[in-house]
């Protein structure tokens, strides 16, 4: 399959606005994943740089959607938080100022504001694809439809964590009934004769059954430490851990990379494993990896999987339906949103735990999931992002205006905008990686870690280390020069340590590395400055 050449693009670009009908798409979300020891095309790339190039011309009207680039500081610690476009930042503000009342209220400004938090969960669950229908369901973003729900919380920590602990307080209340809170005990009575997705017995045999976890350690620690902590609770917490592979093809061939095998996992997998987590990037080595493999071995052996998105989603648009995951956790403030995350469950894993809030709420909505509910602002920031990827589409389009005005919600999401809005993101993302990337082999003391190139199966979050020069005084360095980056370990700190055993990578697990984090707003200009600035201390 092959990316959207120019002029289909504009044919496209220009259905969305009219909002005709749309053909079925090319690939343009998806690249080359690592697969086991291997990396395997998904679609053909031959036409990535042209389609960066293509939309240079739009980055001036691109970058004045975001004030925050108006203040002179280059952007490039984006891993850590991406910028905000004014239609967000606005619908915040619209709503405190004409929206700000309790929720589920009979006034007309309680019904306004009660239709923000619904519809973020409609925008979140078409951008993850989870509105997609499968096995014979209904498809659509409302509640009960698609392939499962989306919950928010303020962080992708804060998620992982209830997740971690809604499967222990399952397992215990399966061990001891009577001690159980009244909404576990109805909801196991609920599902008494329920089957457990290996088909091994009801769903309490299941969950007592399963003791094993097991954890790619190479993961932001949001995803790590909630698992590892139910050790406390008597789960047996399997490490799994990258491996040093030795490319024997694709763009790296004879370069040693670090990744997590499949093969690996699938001895680690048995009758007793409960759930397989994995990150779908890592934040410090930036490279896409194989989670529809890794889902197929989790269910194989009966276990659910719980993957990490946050490090992909700013520069891919996943669909459930391909990775076949059964949860799937991503952080909205780097993907052009406020400091709020979501988190979607299959309606499957949904239905065997419940969440942590009151035990009086309905324990199959997603607000059984929400201590203290979402933030009602962040969430119409959230909505917001539905406009800004219109806004993007219709920039790529010559400046046809979008159907529809900001915040007129008459329309419901659809894949198709977000589909095209993302190729515009990666187009430029991929340019200004390439950029980077070649930059760096081209200095002697530099060794970056991670793939040493910008093809399809890494995204723009760059790390690297210099013999002349300590991360920490990289930073400062390009820091005094108001240029933002990242030093340190980004919260990997069980990768760095495990990366930091490879001598070639000249790693000081008390270091960490330097980062360099990309987004599609990034200027060539701004690219050049930086290495510039790099050229002094590197």
């Amino acid at each position: 399959m092959k990316e959207v050449a120019a002029g289909d693009l504009d044919t496209k670009l220009a259905a969305i606005v009219e909002r005709r009908p749309l053909a079925p798409l090319p690939c343009v979300t998806t690249g080359h994943i690592v697969s086991g020891n291997a990396v395997a095309p998904s679609c053909d790339d031959s036409d990535r740089s042209t389609f960066g190039g293509m939309h240079v011309q739009h980055l001036p009207a691109i970058r004045a959607l975001f004030p925050g680039l108006s203040t002179g500081t280059i952007m490039l610690d984006n891993a850590g938080g991406s910028q905000l476009p004014r239609c967000v930042i606005d619908a915040m503000r619209e709503y405190m100022e004409r929206s700000f009342v309790q929720l589920g209220g009979d006034c007309a400004m309680s019904k306004r504001a009660s239709a923000v938090i619904p519809r973020a969960r409609e925008v979140v669950k078409v951008f993850l694809g989870g509105h997609e229908a499968v096995n014979g369901g209904t498809a659509g973003p409302a509640i009960g439809a698609g392939m499962g729900e989306v919950v928010f919380g303020s962080s992708s920590t804060v998620l992982c964590y209830e997740l971690a602990a809604a499967y222990a307080d399952a397992r215990d209340a399966c061990r001891d009934p009577d001690a159980a809170p009244v909404d576990l005990r109805e909801h196991f009575a609920k599902k008494a004769t329920a089957r457990g997705s290996d088909g091994d017995g009801s769903l309490r045999d299941r969950l007592l059954a399963r003791d094993r976890i097991v954890v790619c350690t190479a993961g932001h620690e949001a995803n790590v430490g909630p698992w590892v902590r139910l050790a406390l609770r008597g789960y047996t917490i399997v490490p799994w851990h990258v491996e040093p592979v030795r490319d024997v093809a694709g763009p790296d061939a004879g370069e040693v990379s670090w990744r997590p095998s499949l093969d690996t996992l699938r001895n680690l997998v048995n009758d007793r494993t409960l759930l397989v987590v994995v990150p779908q990037v890592s934040n410090i080595l930036g490279e896409v990896w194989d989670m529809r493999g890794a889902a197929e071995i989790a269910h194989a052996a009966g276990a659910r999987i719980v993957v990490d998105g946050v490090a992909y989603t700013p520069h891919r648009a996943p669909r459930m339906q391909e990775l076949g995951c059964d949860w799937y956790v991503y952080s909205m403030y780097k993907v052009f949103g406020p400091h709020m995350a979501a988190m979607f469950g299959t309606h499957e894993a949904m239905g065997e735990i419940i969440g942590p809030n009151h035990y009086f709420l309905d324990s199959t909505a997603p607000y059984k999931w929400e201590l203290g509910n979402a933030s009602h602002e962040a969430a119409a920031g959230v909505a917001a992002m539905w406009d800004f990827m219109q806004e993007l589409c219709a920039i790529a389009n010559g400046g046809m205006a979008a159907a529809g005005k900001p915040g007129d919600w008459s329309l419901s999401p659809t894949r198709d905008v977000f589909d095209l809005a993302y190729s515009v993101i990666r187009g430029l993302e991929d340019r200004h990686t390439a950029q980077i990337i070649d930059y760096l082999r081209s200095k002697p003391s530099v060794r970056i870690v991670g793939p040493r190139h910008a093809e399809a199966s890494r995204v723009g979050t760059i790390s690297f280390t210099s013999t002349k020069a300590t991360p920490v005084q990289i930073s400062r360095h390009l820091g005094a020069r108001d240029i933002s980056m990242r030093a340190g370990h980004a919260y990997s700190k069980r990768l760095v340590e495990q990366l930091a055993t490879d001598r070639g990578l000249h790693i000081d697990p008390a270091m960490g590395v330097a980062r360099l984090s990309l987004q599609h707003y990034n200027s060539p200009d701004e690219l050049a400055l930086t290495c510039a600035a790099l050229d002094e201390i590197v």
